[in-house]
């Protein structure tokens, strides 16, 4: 697909701009009365840098055009960017954020977080009043609810456990979130695994040749842990999807948190009792124990990939662009989708359908939500705050950001991405299941758990030991999760 204008205006656009973040959650401030809106993107917040030097290579500039055009139409609101928050952090770091600026009554009226990832904390305001409500940016739009498809609604990171609608999605993965990189002079079209008993004998086979490294694992995962990508996109969707008869209790294709929970309390996930439970397991471990080689933790595999000497680089979507700029590269290389686990590796799975072409109903990626922490008893900043997501969600608006940063989607109809995204989606893609294996449901349990699995890999505790005790940690977990929001499990058995 081409570009629009408006990425070519974008990427147009020079100007120098000085720029001083704030810290507040929001209020007025002595700069003319005006409301300050404090807001959090995560990774598309705009740069400081509006050109790319050799130690600040990316510039993101779609964001900042929107923040001005909006400032332009709202005059009394300025727009602050929370530029302290560890983007690059992983869940229990962002987590330890939040808690740090909502003590310290910092926390940013708009924030990404997951989607609904701390819905037990109460953080998020419910938007389904607003979604009903005409969207003013868009000439025409009677709901602002229709710009998106309606399946996104229906998504756990969308809608929370109580049904509520607490999430605005700004961007789509472009079908899974994330990819196997390959070097195509180590790992040849017809060698590209369809499912993980297949990606184990490549990986295998790769590491036969001592200066090779056949999997190199995403760059933030430098422990042994349950919650990384092969569990999440391999292992966990396919054996969940084996007991979904049982877990999908409203039988509408889905396994819900609610349900995984009511699941969890009727022993469907307990090791002790399943073997399929133990399955799950006994695959994340092979990751570990066979496939990475020894030193992982402590290796940085960027330079080894772009000499050429890893065959099977993990890494999320979102790197497509800059790879395709990788100057340090000088080989060509190849994404595919993470292949899951099937019948070739366990009959504890399901058989996995593929589309003909192109992803099956992408899921959020950057999903905002409006922070309970900062506008409870501020009406006039939760109504600021509702206003600015409206203004971001125009097809215009999305397709710019889209374009910009590259390897995703836009979230409403009509926006468009940016062409290299072209022979991704020219594939075929597994059409996951709408299901997949739990942890423990809270950040303290999920800690215990990763704890448990990783002391569990290097023979600390027997398999029995460990299969007692993950029962236990999920166990406590969703016991906690029920009571944080006050769950009713009245006819649960």
């Amino acid at each position: 697909m081409k570009k629009s204008k408006l990425i070519a205006l974008l990427c147009g656009f020079v100007f120098l701009f000085s720029f001083l973040a704030g810290c507040g959650g929001g209020g007025k401030d002595d700069n003319g009365g005006k409301l300050e809106l404090l807001v959090d993107m995560h990774g598309y917040m705009p740069t400081l840098n509006t050109e790319p030097t050799p130690e600040s290579p990316t510039v993101i500039l779609s964001t900042r055009l929107i923040e001005e055009a909006f400032e332009e139409a709202n005059s009394d609101i300025d727009i602050v960017w929370a530029r302290s928050k560890p983007v690059g952090g992983l869940e229990a770091e962002v987590s330890q954020w939040f808690v740090t600026q909502i003590a310290g009554s910092n926390c940013p009226a708009i924030a990404f977080s997951w989607g609904t990832q701390y819905q037990d904390r109460d953080y998020y305001v419910d938007l389904t009043e607003y979604y009903n409500e005409p969207n003013e940016y868009v000439e025409g739009n009677e709901h602002w609810k229709d710009l998106f498809e309606d399946y996104l609604f229906d998504t756990s990171t969308i809608k929370d456990i109580k049904g509520q609608i607490v999430g605005v999605p700004i961007s789509l993965y472009a079908g899974p979130s994330t990819g196997w990189y390959y070097n195509t002079d180590l790992v040849s079209e017809d060698e590209i695994p369809n499912n993980w008993e297949e990606f184990v004998s490549l990986a295998k086979k790769l590491n036969e040749d001592p200066d090779i490294t056949a999997v190199a694992p995403w760059f933030s995962f430098k422990s042994i842990s349950l919650d990384n990508w092969i569990m999440q996109f391999t292992i966990g969707p396919s054996i969940a999807a084996y007991i979904m008869d049982q877990t999908d209790y409203d039988k509408d294709g889905t396994t819900s948190t609610l349900e995984q929970l009511r699941a969890t309390k009727a022993g469907l996930y307990n090791p002790v009792e399943h073997e399929y439970a133990r399955e799950v397991y006994k695959q994340a471990k092979r990751y570990f124990t066979e496939l990475l080689r020894e030193g992982w933790m402590s290796t940085d595999y960027t330079p080894m990939w772009n000499d050429g000497k890893v065959a099977l680089y993990e890494e999320g979507l979102w790197a497509l662009s800059a790879q395709y700029n990788n100057t340090a590269r000088d080989f060509e290389f190849g994404v595919f989708p993470a292949p899951l686990v099937d019948k070739n590796t366990t009959p504890y799975s399901v058989d996995i359908e593929y589309t003909e072409k192109g992803p099956y109903q992408p899921e959020g990626d950057l999903i905002l939500n409006i922070m309970k922490p900062a506008v409870e008893g501020k009406p006039e900043l939760e109504a600021a705050a509702v206003k600015f997501l409206k203004f971001l969600t125009t097809p215009e608006n999305i397709s710019m950001i889209a374009e910009e940063m590259g390897s995703v989607l836009g979230s409403v109809k009509g926006s468009t991405y940016n062409s290299i995204l072209d022979d991704w989606l020219n594939q075929s893609f597994p059409i996951v299941p709408d299901t997949n294996w739990p942890l423990a449901f809270n950040s303290d349990q999920n800690d215990r758990l990763n704890r448990l699995f990783g002391e569990w890999v290097l023979g600390s505790h027997s398999d029995s030991e460990f299969y007692e005790q993950v029962n236990s940690i999920q166990q406590a977990g969703a016991d906690a999760y029920i009571k944080a929001l006050n769950i009713d499990t009245s006819g649960w058995n």
